[in-house]
C-alpha cells in the first residue's frame, strides 16, 4: 500500500510557478519538433516527386509509410512509457527519430526514403504517446486544460518553421540538395531540444501509482518549496486520504484488456476523434501538394507558401481552442470544432483558383488543429494514469489507420477521375466519426474542466481527496 497518497492532491492544488513554465516549454518544444518532422514532407514532396518522376500513388505513399510507423511507435512506445516512465521515453524517442532524420537526408531512391520515413515515424509516434500523457500529469487542475492545449499549439509553430525552411532550401539550393537539407535541419533541431528534456523530472503521478512514493514526494516537495519562494504564501492543506493500493505492474495484455472493457467508451471516443483529425491532417498534407495545387497550376517551388499560410491559420485556431477549453468546456469545444472541420473540408470542394485554395486551406487548418489539440487534451484526461500512454497510443494508432488510407484513397480517386473534387468528398466522409463521437460524448460523457484528473479518469474511489476550492 502507498502510505501517503496525498502527493497527487498536493501536486494538483499548487499555484502556477516556474516549474510549470519550464515543463510547459519543454513539452511544447518536443511537440514542435515532432510537428517539424511530420510536416516537412508536405513542403518538399512536390520537389521530390518531380525529381524522381513519381506518380500520385507513389508520392502519397510517403505519407502513408509515415503514419504507419507512427501507429506502431505509438502503441509500442506508449506501453513502455506506462511501464518505464515518461522521462525515459521522452529522451529515447527524441534520439531515435533524430538519428533516422539524418539518414533520411541521404536517401538515394524511392524505397530508401520510404523506409527511412517509416523508421523515423516510430520515434515520433512514441513522442505522441509520452508527451500527451505527461502534459496533463504535471499541471494543476485549474490550469490543466489551457496549458495542455498551449503545449499542443506548438505543433503549428513546427509546421511554420518547416514550411519556411523548405521554402528557403528549395529556392536557394540545387533541387536535389534543398529537400535533403530540410530533413537534416529537423535532426539538428531535435538534438538541440534534447537538453530541455532533461529539465523535466519523472511524472510524480506515474511514480506514485507505481509505488515509488519517496521519489514522487521528493519532486513534489521541491515544487512546493519553489512555489512558496516565488509567491511568498503558505499553501493550503490537503485533506488526509486513506492508504490505497497502486495498480498492478503494467503488462500489455492486461492493459489492453482493461481499456477494452472498463474504458471501452472512453477509448472509442479517443479513437474516433483521432481517426477523424488524423485522416484530414495527413490527407490534406498529401492531397494539397500532389493533387489540389497542381490542378490549380501552382508550381512546386511555390507550394511551401500554401503550407505556411495554413500553419499560420492553425496557430490562431490552436490559441483559440486553448481558451475555449476552459471558457466553454471540453464537450462544446470538441463538438463545435469537429462540425466545423467537416464543413471546412467540404468547402475546399468548391475552390478552383490558387487564391480560393489558399483561403480554404487557412480556414480548414484554423478549425482542424485547434480541434485536434482539444481532442488530445480530452483523450489524455479521461485515461487512467497507469494506462494513459497505452490508451493514447491505441487512439493514435486508430488515427493513423485513417491517416494511412486517406492519402492512398485520395490518390487512387484522382487517378481514376482526374478530378480533385472526388478526393475531397472522400476526405469529407472520413471526418464524420469526429462529430458523431463528440455528439455522443456531449450527452453521455464527463466534463473535465477544473475537475481533479483522477476524478475525470474514473480511477475508482481509492484516490486522494482534494481541497475544497473550485468546482469539484
Amino acid at each position: 500500500m502507498i502510505s501517503n497518497p496525498n502527493v497527487i492532491a498536493r501536486l494538483d492544488r499548487l499555484p502556477w510557478c516556474r516549474f510549470h513554465t519550464i515543463v510547459t516549454i519543454a513539452l511544447a518544444l518536443g511537440w514542435m519538433l515532432d510537428a517539424f518532422e511530420t510536416n516537412i514532407i508536405g513542403s518538399v514532396l512536390g520537389q521530390v516527386a518531380k525529381l524522381w518522376h513519381l506518380g500520385p500513388t507513389q508520392s502519397t505513399s510517403f505519407v502513408s509509410a509515415w503514419v504507419l510507423g507512427m501507429a506502431v511507435g505509438a502503441i509500442v512506445f506508449g506501453y513502455f512509457s506506462d511501464r518505464l516512465g515518461r522521462k525515459k521515453l521522452f529522451i529515447f524517442t527524441l534520439i531515435w527519430y533524430a538519428a533516422f532524420s539524418v539518414i533520411t537526408a541521404f536517401s538515394w531512391n524511392y524505397y530508401s526514403l520510404l523506409a527511412c520515413r517509416f523508421l523515423a515515424a516510430l520515434g515520433v509516434g512514441g513522442e505522441y504517446s509520452a508527451v500527451t500523457a505527461a502534459m496533463v500529469e504535471f499541471i494543476p487542475r485549474k490550469h490543466r486544460g489551457k496549458t495542455a492545449a498551449l503545449v499542443l499549439a506548438a505543433f503549428p509553430v513546427g509546421g511554420i518553421i518547416s514550411a519556411l525552411s523548405a521554402g528557403v532550401f528549395l529556392h536557394y539550393f540545387p533541387a536535389d540538395v534543398g529537400w535533403r537539407l530540410g530533413f537534416g535541419l529537423g535532426a539538428v533541431l531535435a538534438l538541440f531540444g534534447l537538453w530541455v528534456r532533461f529539465a523535466i523530472p519523472e511524472s510524480p503521478r506515474w511514480l506514485a501509482v507505481n509505488g515509488q512514493v519517496a521519489e514522487a514526494e521528493k519532486i513534489v516537495n521541491c515544487v512546493e518549496q519553489a512555489a512558496v519562494r516565488q509567491h511568498g504564501v503558505e499553501l493550503e492543506p490537503v485533506v488526509e486520504a486513506a492508504s490505497w493500493i497502486p495498480p498492478e505492474q503494467p503488462h500489455l495484455g492486461r492493459q489492453i484488456k482493461e481499456l477494452f472493457t472498463r474504458y471501452f467508451g472512453r477509448l472509442t471516443l479517443a479513437c474516433s476523434l483521432n481517426f477523424a483529425q488524423a485522416s484530414v491532417v495527413y490527407g490534406i498534407t498529401a492531397a494539397l501538394s500532389v493533387i489540389i495545387l497542381p490542378v490549380v497550376k501552382v508550381p512546386a517551388e511555390k507550394m511551401p507558401q500554401f503550407y505556411l499560410m495554413g500553419y499560420v491559420g492553425s496557430l490562431a485556431g490552436s490559441l483559440l481552442g486553448a481558451y475555449l477549453l476552459d471558457a466553454i468546456g471540453r464537450k462544446l469545444t470538441i463538438l463545435g470544432g469537429y462540425i466545423l472541420v467537416t464543413l471546412a473540408v467540404f468547402n475546399l470542394y468548391f475552390a478552383s483558383t490558387p487564391s480560393a485554395v489558399m483561403i480554404g486551406n487557412i480556414i480548414l487548418m484554423f478549425c482542424l488543429i485547434g480541434t485536434s489539440n482539444s481532442s488530445y487534451v480530452v483523450s489524455s484526461e479521461i485515461m487512467p494514469v497507469n494506462n494513459r500512454a497505452t490508451g493514447l497510443g491505441i487512439s493514435v494508432a486508430a488515427g493513423r489507420v485513417g491517416a494511412f488510407f486517406a492519402p492512398l484513397w485520395l490518390g487512387a480517386a484522382y487517378n481514376q477521375t482526374h478530378q480533385a473534387g472526388w478526393s475531397l468528398l472522400i476526405l469529407t466522409a472520413m471526418t464524420l466519426p469526429g462529430p458523431i463521437a463528440a455528439l455522443v460524448w456531449y450527452f453521455k460523457g464527463i466534463e473535465a474542466s477544473n475537475r481533479p484528473l483522477e476524478e475525470v479518469s474514473g480511477e475508482g474511489e481509492n484516490i486522494p481527496k482534494f481541497p475544497k476550492n473550485g468546482r469539484e
